[in-house]
């Protein structure tokens, strides 16, 4: 039987590189697949700014799931990825709506 910790952070590499995908394809100028993309926003800004945001989410699973493998789970760590998660979330929201922009096209 394998490890619980070694499927365990199997799971969150694999969910961070699905992350990833999209996330590297929004930083490269591809704003519109952002779900809450709003169009009067310039989309190169939407690309910098929720693009590398968004690439932060994958980077963090894939660092969790490798910690997770070598060190075991651990409750404070697992809480922090959670909580980052959720404000990174939020963040790459904020940005694809135009938050922090300062000029909006009509």
């Amino acid at each position: 039987m394998a490890d619980f910790d070694l499927i365990m952070g199997a799971f969150w590499i694999i969910c961070g590189l699905v992350i990833l995908v999209p996330a590297s394809l929004i930083a490269r100028g591809r704003a519109d697949l952002h779900v809450h993309y709003d169009e009067s926003v310039d989309p190169a800004y939407v690309s910098r700014r929720a693009g590398i945001t968004a690439i932060a989410m994958g980077v963090l699973p894939v660092t969790y799931g490798l910690f997770q493998i070598t060190y075991g789970y651990h409750p404070y760590a697992f809480g922090g990825l959670l909580l980052s998660l959720l404000v990174l979330s939020s963040l790459t929201k904020r940005f694809a709506q135009g938050w922090g922009s300062g000029d909006r096209t009509p």
